[in-house]
């Protein structure tokens, strides 16, 4: 009887040590894979003409709308996907000399990669913007993070660097 009770014993105390430590490796795998950031590193090159929509006053002014999609690429210069903006003047700042600087817009935009779609939104002005990622479709379901906008050729050409934490 003590025997059994002793083997017993023992039993349980390898499968505590061994199922407490699965445990304790999967949640240092989790908590390894919500710390270390995605990050995607992609060239914006704007297809076509972006659409003006002068909404406002004439000339720019709040209210007035820029629309345009673009190429994604990759740093190899490979086509990887596409993206879309609409982009809404709600502020203008006549201090700034150049008139990209003037204009202040809440800009929505959603890129399309092979393995789903990435949004962010928020307030830009001038050439180099942050971003609040707010979500997306496919591998990108739970994504939260940043993305940095920093144009070369305004409304032409930009390099995007989107980390996600999520």
């Amino acid at each position: 009887m003590y025997k059994r009770v002793l083997c017993a014993a023992a039993l349980l105390a390898g499968l505590l040590v061994i199922g407490g430590g699965a445990l304790a490796a999967a949640d240092r795998g989790d908590d390894r894979r919500r710390d270390r950031p995605r990050v995607l590193h992609l060239v914006e090159r704007v297809a076509g003409a972006p659409t003006f929509d002068d909404g406002g006053a004439p000339g720019p002014s709040v209210g007035d709308r820029i629309i345009f999609s673009a190429d994604i690429f990759d740093a190899r210069d490979r086509k990887v996907g596409r993206d879309g903006a609409d982009c809404v003047v709600v502020r203008t700042d006549p201090s700034q000399p150049d008139p990209v600087e003037q204009q202040i817009v809440q800009c929505m935009v959603t890129v399309e990669l092979a393995d789903g779609q990435i949004t962010f939104q928020g307030l830009a002005q001038g050439t180099e913007n942050d971003f609040a990622v707010t979500g997306g479709t496919g591998a990108y379901r739970r994504a939260r993070g940043e993305a940095h906008v920093d144009d070369r050729v305004f409304l032409q050409s930009s390099d995007v660097t989107i980390t996600l934490t999520g």
